[in-house]
């Protein structure tokens, strides 16, 4: 059975959508399976792998039953179920017609048993999409950028894996990794945040992600952090992000 993770915060900018690509393909390199599945309407995972989809996850939302149809492999080991703007229109109608603590989940079920982790990158609103991500994950990673308002994003994430836990309580969803990113040792207001995230979510807190330009100008080329900048500070943190994931799944 996968480990089943969304990646959420209510802020934008946090470093989702990095997070969830390079964090996958650090998981993939370690031989891992891994499937990425993007909740995203802006379809920010099929843009950074360069891919343009006729297939994504608004027609399998919609009804269509094989999964493996919409999928798309893009590294070894690594897999991704694209969307695009059409999820944006999709949400109003499957909120409804669908429950959402259902829908996703049985989606995914199909697959479930062929990936070691199922990533979801999700967007930082609050929607029937993120609704349905929160009740198909068991665990939740919050990328939490070194900023006041990053802080406040991370606390609406409590407030919702809590409403899914009263409103669907067979599901123990929970926060397992907070994971800070842009960060910059020299910055006052980076060790003030780290100070916050550890008083309020202790033993839960990554090693950080250091602040890089090519963290930002790899999906550009449409690669990883590994293909772009091997050797650089982003895929050092970002595997070492992947040891402590996996560390934490033998725990």
């Amino acid at each position: 059975m996968s480990r089943l993770i969304a990646i959420l915060n209510f802020k934008g900018g946090t470093g989702k959508t990095t997070t969830t690509i390079n964090l996958g393909m650090a998981l993939a390199m370690q031989e891992e399976r891994v499937l990425l599945v993007d909740i995203d309407p802006q379809g920010a995972l099929a843009t950074s792998f360069g891919l343009r989809p006729k297939h994504t996850l608004t027609s399998l939302l919609h009804g269509a039953t094989d999964p493996e149809r919409y999928i798309v492999n893009v590294r070894p080991h690594l897999d991704v179920l694209p969307s695009d703007y059409r999820l944006a229109h999709a949400d109003g109608a499957l909120r409804a017609r669908e429950v959402p603590e259902l829908t996703l989940g049985r989606k995914l079920k199909a697959v479930q048993d062929k990936y070691d982790f199922i990533l979801l990158d999700c967007a930082p609103t609050i929607s029937w999409l993120t609704e349905s991500a929160l009740f198909a994950a068991r665990e939740v990673f919050v990328p939490v950028s070194m900023e006041y308002l990053a802080l406040v994003g991370a606390r609406q994430v409590i407030i919702e894996v809590l409403r899914a836990r009263r409103l669907y309580p067979n599901r123990s969803v929970h926060i397992s990794l907070v994971i800070p990113t842009f960060y910059n040792s020299r910055l006052r207001k980076t060790s003030e945040a780290m100070r916050m995230l550890e008083k309020y979510f202790p033993g839960a807190v990554s090693p950080p992600i250091r602040t890089t330009v090519r963290l930002s100008e790899a999906p550009g080329h449409h690669k990883t952090i590994f293909e772009y900048d091997p050797k650089g500070p982003g895929a050092v943190d970002y595997h070492r992000l992947a040891l402590r994931v996996l560390k934490d799944a033998k725990r």
